[in-house]
């Protein structure tokens, strides 16, 4: 048997160990080879890292959740109808909630649709009752804004971002979510060292799919070597 099939075997058996007890049970084995074989089965998958040089076998989670209440699902109504051409994502401020270490009540609606269309986006909403506002900067956010109330925050999508569907509706991905509230000045409640937090709660809770972050940190100028993914 490979020390890897070992190493995973052993994993089934014991959750949390360090390279003391692999190497306890490879005799002979030195430890670089069982720091590298560690390191590979955590890139497969195989294993996490549930902290520093403390390994467990992998877990599958359940899928990460928007939260899409009445209000986002007749916003992505009204862009469908009105603007069916338009690239747009909906979502409620709520959906980072149970990631939070400090509760933050957000119930606004953010509505994120291609650069050229904000502008028109936002007067859409305004004639239709909704209390919005556009691309909102920190100041305005905190000074002017009441997110414990149903506002529509109307704001620029970035081409090729991460989305996916929730009942018919273009929702963002997590990593979106984590790499958004790093960069965006109205997420300024949720960073600095509630971020940190999030974050952590996110890759404990969710599987993240690294090379879509990646991927999405370098589109909004953000080194992807500030998420530590393992």
């Amino acid at each position: 048997m490979s020390i890897a099939k070992q190493i995973l075997e052993y994993a089934e058996w014991h959750d949390g160990f360090g390279v003391d007890e692999i190497m306890k049970a490879q005799d002979g084995t030195k430890r670089i080879t069982v720091l590298c074989i560690l390191s590979r089965l955590v890139k497969q998958g195989e294993l996490e890292r549930k902290a520093k040089g403390i390994y467990s076998k992998r877990s599958f989670s359940s899928p990460f959740e928007v939260v899409l209440t009445e209000q986002e699902k007749t916003l992505a109504n009204l862009l469908q109808k009105t603007m069916p051409l338009v690239s747009y994502c909906v979502y409620n401020g709520e959906t980072l909630a149970p990631l939070q270490h400090h509760m933050f009540h957000d119930a606004a609606s953010y509505v994120e649709v291609e650069r050229e269309a904000v502008e028109t986006v936002f007067h859409l909403c305004k004639d239709h009752g909704y209390e919005s506002f556009m691309n909102p900067t920190m100041e305005m956010t905190r000074d002017y804004i009441d997110l414990g109330k149903p506002v529509v925050i109307v704001k620029p999508l970035v081409t090729e971002s991460p989305l996916t569907q929730k009942e018919g509706v273009m929702v963002p991905t997590l990593e979106k979510l984590l790499v958004d509230m790093r960069k965006d000045e109205d997420y300024y409640f949720v960073q600095g060292v509630e971020e940190t937090y999030i974050f952590e709660n996110a890759r404990s809770l969710y599987d993240i799919n690294e090379s879509r972050l990646k991927r999405y940190a370098r589109r909004r100028n953000i080194n992807p070597q500030n998420f530590n993914l393992q």
